[in-house]
C-alpha cells in the first residue's frame, strides 16, 4: 500500500451506470397518469365549456419532453466511481455535479439497498446516495466497500 502512494498510483476504479430499467418505469408510471388524466377529463369533458385540448397538449408536451430528452439526459450522464479508497458520484442534467466520500469516512456498511436497487453511504456527517444501481452492481459496490471498511479496521488493530 505504501508502494502505490509513493508511486502516486492510484487505486483501481470501478465505475458503474444507472439501471436504465428504472428509466423504463419513470416512462411506464407518466404515461399511466397522462391516460388517467385524459380519461377524467373526458368524463367531465361536457361540463367544461370550452375544449380541453387546450390544456391537455401543452401538458402532453411537457411530459414528452421530460422522458423523451431529461430522463435519458440524466441516466447518460450519470455514473459512479468505487475504489478501496473513495467513493464518488457524478451526476447532474445540464452541469455535471461530483459528489464525494473516501471511504475512511464510512463507518458502517451499506445504509441499505432498496427494492430500486439504491446504494446508500453514510459517514460521519455525509451521506452519499447511488441511484438506479442494477443488483449485480449493487452487490459489487457493497463488496468493495466492505472489503475496504475490513482492511482498515484490521490496519486499526
Amino acid at each position: 500500500m505504501q508502494k502505490n502512494k509513493q508511486r502516486g498510483e492510484r487505486p483501481q476504479m470501478h465505475r458503474y451506470k444507472p439501471s436504465k430499467i428504472p428509466l423504463f418505469i419513470f416512462w411506464a408510471i407518466l404515461a399511466v397518469i397522462l391516460f388517467l388524466i385524459r380519461y377524467a377529463v373526458n368524463l367531465i369533458e361536457k361540463l367544461i365549456p370550452f375544449s380541453v385540448n387546450y390544456i391537455l397538449m401543452p401538458m402532453w408536451i411537457i411530459a414528452a419532453l421530460f422522458c423523451l430528452l431529461v430522463l435519458p439526459f440524466y441516466f447518460i450522464r450519470s455514473y459512479f466511481t468505487v475504489s478501496s479508497k473513495e467513493v464518488t458520484a457524478f451526476t447532474g442534467l445540464f452541469f455535471t455535479m461530483r459528489h464525494f466520500m473516501p471511504t475512511s469516512a464510512i463507518k458502517s456498511p451499506l445504509g441499505s439497498i432498496t427494492g430500486l436497487n439504491f446504494v446508500v453511504l453514510n459517514a460521519l456527517g455525509a451521506r452519499l446516495l447511488i441511484p438506479f444501481m442494477s443488483r449485480r452492481d449493487a452487490m459489487e459496490i457493497s463488496a468493495i466497500v466492505n472489503s475496504s471498511i475490513r482492511n482498515r479496521e484490521r490496519k486499526e488493530d
